[in-house]
C-alpha cells in the first residue's frame, strides 16, 4: 500500500501499512450546511489546511489526494496532543532507512470548518526525524487525504486560495452550468487513490496511456517510476540529485525534463520530472502498472474540483497556465531551523551549482535576501526565488562561524 506527499524540492512521505488499515468505518465529515469553504495557505505548490483535532490541537495538514489516511508526522510546536487510544505499528517508507514506529487511533474528532467527523482515523508518526515545519516555514503538522475529499465535491482555487466543500446533489443542482466551462477527466481508484490516463514524450518516445497519481500533496510536476514503462527512458540531459527526505530517510535520484506532457485537451511543453532511484523506493510498493505521479506545479495551473464519488475531476485553466517550468536552479537547499529566529539554514549544496561555485556551504545561515532581512513565512518565498528564469541575480547576506559575508548567485539552468 502506498500513499505519497512530494513537498519543497521533492519531499516525499511514502507509507507501507498494513492491509487492515483500510478495513476503516464509511465514517464521514458531518455538516448542516449545503456548502462550506476555507481559506489555506500555498507553500510550494502545498495546500496547508487548518484543523481541529479533538477540541483541544489546533492543527495545520497539507491537502494530500495522493494519501488514503490522515497522519500526524510533525509534532513540534504542539504542546499537548490527545488521541485516543489506539495501538502501535511498525511502517516502511520511501527513503534510505529503516522502519519507523507509529501509533493507529481510531473514533477522533475532527472539524474541518464547517464540518466534523468524530470517528477520524489518525496514524501518528512516532520515531520520524522527518521536520515538516522546518522544510516549509510554517507550522505543519501532517497530511490529510481521502477522508477531505470523499464526502464532498471539492472545489480547489489555487490563485484566491480557497476551498469550497459541496453536497453532491446541491453542487449538481445549483452549479451545472459552471461545469461548462470545465474539462471533466475520468479518475480511477485504487487503494483510496486517483489515477488518471495521460501522455508522455521525450524525443521519439512516446507513452499513450501512462497511468498516474493526482497527488496535490506532491510539489514537482511529474515525478516518473523508472523502468516502469520500457518506451520511456530517462532524458539524456539530467543531474543526480538528493530530490527529498522522507519519513525515513534521503530520497535521492535524477532531475530532468520530459519534452512535452499532456493531459486530456491540455499539452505542457518541457516539464519538470523527477525520478527517483530504486534504493529510494525499495520499500515502497505499488500496485502494477503505475507510472508515476502529478504534483502541484501543473495542478496549480488550473481551478480544479474533484468528485470521488463519480469519480471526475474537474479542470479550467487559471493565469498560471502558461507559466513555464523552472526548478531550483541555486543548488541550495534551505530550512527554517528555529521558530522564532529570523534566518534559514542552507541544509545541502549540489556539487558544482551556482551555490558551490561563489562558495556557499552546508550550515551557512541566510539573514537577507537582495538586502531585504528575512521574516517569518519567507521560506516559501525564497524558494520559488531561486526557480525563477535563468540569469537571474540573487544576493545573499550570510553568517558563517559568526562572521557576515556576501553570496550572489546567478540562477543557472542545467536541463
Amino acid at each position: 500500500l502506498y500513499s505519497s506527499m512530494i513537498m519543497n524540492l521533492f519531499l516525499s512521505i511514502t507509507l507501507c501499512l498494513g492491509c487492515n488499515l483500510f478495513a476503516q468505518t464509511n465514517s464521514q465529515f458531518n455538516t448542516d450546511k449545503n456548502k462550506f469553504s476555507l481559506s489555506f495557505t500555498n507553500v510550494n505548490n502545498l495546500i496547508v489546511i487548518p484543523l481541529e483535532l479533538n477540541e483541544t490541537n489546533k492543527i495545520n495538514m497539507i491537502l494530500d489526494s495522493g494519501s488514503p489516511y490522515t497522519l500526524i508526522v510533525d509534532f513540534n510546536y504542539l504542546e499537548n496532543i490527545t488521541v485516543k487510544e489506539g495501538k502501535q505499528i511498525n511502517i516502511g517508507g520511501l527513503g534510505h532507512g529503516i522502519d519507523i514506529l507509529a501509533y493507529d487511533s481510531r473514533f477522533n474528532r475532527l472539524k474541518m470548518s464547517k464540518a466534523v467527523k468524530d470517528d477520524a482515523h489518525l496514524i501518528l508518526i512516532l520515531n520520524s526525524n522527518l521536520n515538516l515545519s522546518k522544510y516549509l516555514g510554517m507550522h505543519v503538522h501532517g497530511i490529510i487525504g481521502f477522508d477531505a475529499f470523499k464526502d464532498y465535491v471539492v472545489e480547489i482555487n489555487y490563485l484566491s486560495q480557497k476551498i469550497k466543500f459541496y453536497k453532491h446533489d446541491f453542487f449538481y443542482k445549483k452549479k451545472k452550468r459552471k461545469l461548462n466551462k470545465y474539462t471533466a477527466i475520468p479518475i480511477e481508484f485504487q487503494q483510496k487513490k486517483p489515477y488518471v490516463i495521460a501522455k508522455i514524450v521525450n524525443n521519439s518516445q512516446i507513452v499513450e496511456n501512462a497511468k498516474l497519481l493526482v497527488d496535490t500533496g506532491g510539489w514537482d510536476a511529474l515525478w516518473w517510476f523508472r523502468n516502469s514503462n520500457s518506451n520511456f527512458d530517462i532524458p539524456v540531459k539530467n543531474y543526480q540529485d538528493t530530490l527529498g527526505h522522507g519519513i525515513n530517510g534521503a530520497i535521492t535520484g535524477l532531475r530532468a525534463k520530459s519534452d512535452n506532457f499532456i493531459l486530456s485537451s491540455f499539452a505542457f511543453e518541457r516539464p519538470t520530472t523527477s525520478f527517483p532511484d530504486s534504493i529510494s523506493l525499495s520499500n515502497a510498493v505499488t500496485f502494477e502498472g503505475r507510472n508515476g505521479s502529478i504534483g502541484g506545479e501543473i495542478l496549480r495551473r488550473f481551478h480544479v474540483i474533484f468528485d470521488y464519488k463519480n469519480e471526475l475531476m474537474y479542470l479550467r485553466p487559471n493565469k498560471n497556465y502558461k507559466d513555464e517550468f523552472h526548478y531550483n536552479m541555486s543548488g541550495i537547499k534551505l530550512q527554517k531551523p528555529f521558530d522564532l529566529l529570523p534566518f534559514l539554514e542552507v541544509t545541502s549544496v549540489r556539487y558544482n551549482s551556482p551555490g558551490q561555485q561563489v562558495g556557499i556551504e552546508v550550515g551557512d545561515l541566510i539573514i537577507a535576501v537582495n538586502g531585504v532581512d528575512l521574516k517569518d513565512g519567507d521560506l516559501g518565498n525564497i524558494n520559488q526565488m531561486l526557480r525563477q528564469k535563468e540569469g537571474h541575480k540573487i544576493k545573499f547576506s550570510i553568517l558563517r562561524n559568526g562572521r557576515k559575508m556576501i553570496k550572489t548567485i546567478i540562477l543557472t539552468d542545467n536541463l
